[in-house]
């Protein structure tokens, strides 16, 4: 009996201690607060105000040619996914393919693929991505 009675008081103790113990282990709570970036003035100019984090908006994919000339390219779907002071980053939203090059098997985007935009050249509709286009003759 009095063993069975110094195990319980080993359990009881061991039991106390160890409730003790767990309450210094409190988990440290941080909190994460996004600094909302503006675009800088050029390319705030080039855009416009309608570009924010979470956008659906066009780019353009442009292939170039063996001299690094932009020779055509298509309008891609994508997603603004932040926007720092001198660039956007983008999220592609379908595949975009302008050709094959040399040692690749494609020269383009795929869905799921970002990219910073750093030049401006997004645009709110495809129509007007393929204007752009065609007043740059890269449009096939």
């Amino acid at each position: 009996m009095k063993q069975l009675f110094k195990i319980l008081m080993l359990i009881s103790i061991f039991t106390i201690i160890s409730c003790e113990s767990g309450k210094k282990h409190e988990e440290v709570k941080y909190e994460y607060e996004e600094e909302s970036t503006e675009l800088n003035e050029t390319l705030k100019a080039k855009i416009g105000d309608w570009a924010k984090t979470g956008a659906i908006c066009y780019g353009i994919v442009v292939a170039v040619d063996e001299s690094g000339l932009p020779s055509f390219g298509k309008p891609i779907k994508a997603k603004i996914v932040s926007i720092s002071e001198n660039s956007l980053k983008l999220k592609a939203l379908e595949d975009v393919n302008v050709g094959e090059k040399t040692g690749c098997s494609k020269m383009g985007l795929s869905k799921g693929e970002t990219w910073l935009e750093e030049d401006g050249d997004l645009f709110l509709t495809r129509d007007k991505a393929e204007k752009y286009l065609k007043e740059n003759g890269l449009l096939e």
